[in-house]
């Protein structure tokens, strides 16, 4: 057996036993010398696209809901399409991963590594060492049938506090000061390239790619905190010394620096390198308060490219690839599809052609700032529920948890009543001969989008005149119709006076707020009465969190 050979067993041994439980992950031996010196690399005159991936998914336990085992609020603001398949140990989400981000022209998926060297087992943390065999396995495969990304670290430098870093109950943080700690630090990045065998380094100009996190997380650090990486990498690692990129809060200096909240501060632009992100929304998160980045379309995300390509950079770095609680993420999502990584491409594409932006560029980007209004962001605590709802309670009180019935309306004038012992909402005639009854859904956990929307209700089956449901939706002919799109299947009522609950499907729906009183969807009849006792409203496949 040769020396590749019996690296890459121990190597599948090790994942193997890691895989099945039961035993304690043991970090895979260092590459050979034959092998790194065969590392692909990005040479001086080539660009680079990457970004930030976070393999930290496991449905539906890790990184879903925040409220388990009830699991009814998810945590997310966009959502991955077949979310059952979603898992960091499955090879085939991971190829799927990849074979987009190839799609979008990026070049580097930067792992968001939580490898804390003595907890590789902690549960919270333990898919940073899991997730990465079926990824190199993803990419293997990927690689027979042409390019593949490379893999860049990211290193996550939260797990620089005390619980994670250390096993003897300390509360100190990491101090990258001392001998220990500039340990710690080193091994998490040398551990990270012996899990990732060098055929699928991402290296510039030869040296692997190092991306870090804020060193807020740390109890200090110094020029020796980088020194002590860029004597020892070599030494490991045949002669290669780490690309690295840190941000303002490291005191030393690194090979460049970019920076972390181009998402939602604006494009970071550097010499050389610049990082761009498409917006930001956290609230499904609970308890947080941040501001929010509205996306506007693809608007933001845009400009934020344009900026880039002005200055010419060698690397641009996106935030994020999939980190959908804070609403960064470029991924294909229910919400906004495979959009934004069609805009990738077409920024990507420019970047490695050495185009700079032209007049026409900068008025596509305009366009959808200008067509795609921001969000006021209403109702945000609303914003991780599954189905937020609307109900009559008994006494007449409305219970509104995220879905709201719009008053003062004109054409939608209601009574607040009571029907053989059930309370309910009922239309009252006003202009015309028209009834309706509008409602609004809270922006945070639906605005402006085009996807598909579940809407189930709970109706009286009272007169004989169908109930037509309208909804604002993103079909783009320029009409007043637009806004009003009525929903094919009609809602018959044969007079029975019995309660009946429907759910229907609202294909394409944008919900901006556009019709009546700011209504994103209305029941409409033309003759009787139109009588509701509650609504639901969900943008997430049948079943999910179930």
């Amino acid at each position: 057996m040769t020396k590749r050979a019996i690296v890459i067993w121990l190597a599948f041994v090790v994942f193997g036993v890691a895989a099945m439980g039961g035993q304690q992950t043991v970090v895979p031996p260092l590459p050979a010398a034959e092998e790194i010196a065969t590392a692909p690399s990005f040479g001086p005159d080539q660009h680079v696209v990457a970004a930030h991936y976070f393999y930290w998914y496991k449905w539906p336990s890790e990184h879903f809901f925040d409220d388990p085992p009830a699991c009814t609020d998810d945590g997310l603001r966009h959502h991955f399409r077949d979310h059952e398949q979603v898992s960091d140990e499955s090879v085939a989400w991971h190829r799927r991963q990849m074979e987009d981000f190839k799609a979008a022209g990026i070049d580097v998926a930067l792992c968001i590594y939580w490898g804390a060297p003595n907890q590789y087992d902690k549960p919270a943390i333990r898919f940073s060492v899991a997730g990465l065999p079926p990824l190199i396995e993803a990419l293997d495969a990927m690689s027979k049938d042409g390019p593949a990304p490379k893999v860049g670290l990211f290193y996550d430098t939260s797990t620089l506090l005390a619980e994670h870093a250390f096993t003897d109950g300390r509360k100190e943080n990491v101090d990258l000061r001392t001998d220990e700690g500039k340990d710690i630090f080193y091994r998490t990045i040398r551990d990270f390239f012996r899990f990732v065998p060098p055929r699928h380094w991402a290296c510039i100009d030869g040296h692997p790619l190092v991306q870090l996190y804020g060193a807020s997380f740390a109890a200090g650090n110094d020029q020796s905190t980088i020194d002590y990486v860029y004597e020892h990498f070599p030494r490991d690692f045949a002669g290669r010394k780490p690309f690295v990129v840190s941000g303002p809060s490291w005191s030393f200096k690194s090979d460049t620096r970019t920076g972390w909240g181009a998402a939602i501060n604006g494009p970071i632009l550097r010499e050389g390198i610049s990082q761009v992100g498409p917006g930001y929304d956290d609230s499904p998160v609970p308890g947080r308060l941040t501001p929010t980045r509205d996306r506007l379309g693809g608007g933001y995300y845009s400009a934020s490219w344009l900026l880039a390509l002005q200055r010419k950079p060698r690397i641009v770095i996106i935030e994020t690839w999939d980190e959908l609680h804070e609403g960064t993420g470029i991924c294909e999502s229910i919400e906004d599809g495979r959009l934004y990584i069609d805009l990738t491409r077409r920024y990507s594409d420019m970047l490695k052609a050495g185009k700079l932006p032209t007049g026409d560029d900068w008025a596509f980007a305009v366009r959808r700032l200008l067509d795609s209004p921001s969000s006021n962001h209403a109702g945000r605590e609303f914003a991780s529920r599954l189905e937020p709802s609307f109900e009559v309670r008994n006494g007449g009180t409305l219970d509104e948890q995220g879905v709201s019935i719009c008053r003062d309306e004109a054409d939608g004038p209601f009574d607040i009543t009571e029907i053989d012992g059930t309370p309910c909402v009922r239309s009252h005639q006003s202009i015309g001969t028209g009834r309706h009854l509008y409602f609004a859904v809270a922006d945070p956990y639906y605005y402006d989008h085009s996807a598909d929307v579940t809407l189930k209700f709970t109706y009286l089956d009272e007169g004989t005149t169908p109930i037509v449901i309208h909804y604002d939706s993103a079909r783009e002919t320029g009409s007043l119709e637009d806004r009003y799109l009525t929903l094919e299947r009609e809602i018959k009522r044969q007079n029975t006076r019995e309660w009946k609950t429907v759910t229907v499907t609202l294909p394409q729906a944008r919900f901006a707020n556009r019709q009546n009183g700011g209504a994103d969807f209305r029941f409409a009849s033309e003759g009787d009465e139109v009588t509701i006792r509650d609504v639901s409203v969900s943008k997430l496949p049948a079943g999910y969190g179930r």
